[in-house]
């Protein structure tokens, strides 16, 4: 039996595919901040489950899950790491501070280097894989969420260079890219986006503001629209069961149409189309 451990474990995509995994009678350590936040599962899931508290921008987090799994494993079962923890916000980047950037970015991209540096070696010894959760956000760029689409772009970057350094080696990777899912991620990144808006300067606040509100809006109605999250639950499973994984997994409502779409419309076409969607003050 394949063993999996997942970031990011205790809500949303997380939480549903460690609980799924375990009904499947997999061996799965789920990583998460706050332990207690799965304390019920674990009892549920005991023969199953092992849950490690893990901050994936801790190092010290890192080497401890590090030791807990090489312990637990068995050393001739698939190890799979799935990079699920992420988190995100938002603002103009007239008006974000740096601080903004590098807290999005040590959790969505260089936790996810770190965890993968750190558990690739395993990995790589038991012909594993890594899945990594991305979003449809690191194809198109949308304004005010600079700090996460800037990320996400990363995060494939990183997925491509990974890939094709590992394949070689019997190692798959696949890459995740979501678009609206039904999780915790959009009640908490407008939450974040509020807070970050009240911090900027009263310039900036009158330049962006009504733009900004279009955004916030259709990220409002967007989340509507979200498909369950056992839609990307099926999704990493392909990738952690299937013979022969696919590299992308396009994930959700007219996903796969909008990715599609892109490479058809030139910069400019979709620049103005992102434009008309904002209302911007006249100056």
């Amino acid at each position: 039996m394949k063993q999996v451990l997942i970031t990011g474990a205790s809500t949303g995509i997380g939480f549903d595919l460690t609980r799924t995994l375990c009904e499947k009678g997999y061996k799965v350590w789920a990583g998460v901040r706050q332990p207690e936040s799965l304390e019920r599962l674990a009892q549920e899931q005991s023969d199953n489950l092992t849950v490690l508290r893990l901050d994936v921008t801790n190092s010290h987090d890192i080497e401890r899950a590090l030791k807990t799994v090489r312990s637990e494993m068995n050393p001739d079962n698939e190890l799979i790491l799935v990079n699920n923890a992420g988190i995100a916000s938002g603002g103009p980047i007239e008006g974000l501070k740096l601080e903004e950037w590098r807290k999005v970015f040590d959790v969505n991209l260089f936790g996810m280097v770190e965890m993968t540096q750190m558990f690739l070696p395993l990995i790589r010894q038991t012909k594993g894989r890594v899945v990594n959760i991305g979003s449809i956000s690191g194809r198109v760029a949308a304004p005010f969420l600079g700090p996460y689409t800037t990320s996400k772009f990363a995060v494939k970057a990183f997925s491509d260079c990974l890939r094709r350094e590992v394949s070689a080696l019997g190692v798959h990777v696949s890459l995740i890219e979501a678009g609206p899912i039904r999780t915790e991620i959009w009640s908490k990144s407008i939450d974040a986006s509020d807070e970050v808006t009240k911090k900027l300067s009263a310039e900036v606040k009158e330049i962006y503001g009504s733009a900004m509100a279009a955004l916030r809006e259709g990220v409002v109605e967007t989340a509507k629209e979200a498909v369950p999250v056992q839609t990307v639950t099926m999704a990493i499973l392909h990738a952690i069961e299937s013979r022969i994984p696919r590299v992308n997994y396009l994930v959700g409502k007219h996903i796969k149409l909008q990715a599609g779409l892109m490479k058809f419309m030139s910069t400019r076409m979709m620049d103005r189309v992102i434009k008309k969607s904002l209302r911007y003050q006249k100056s």
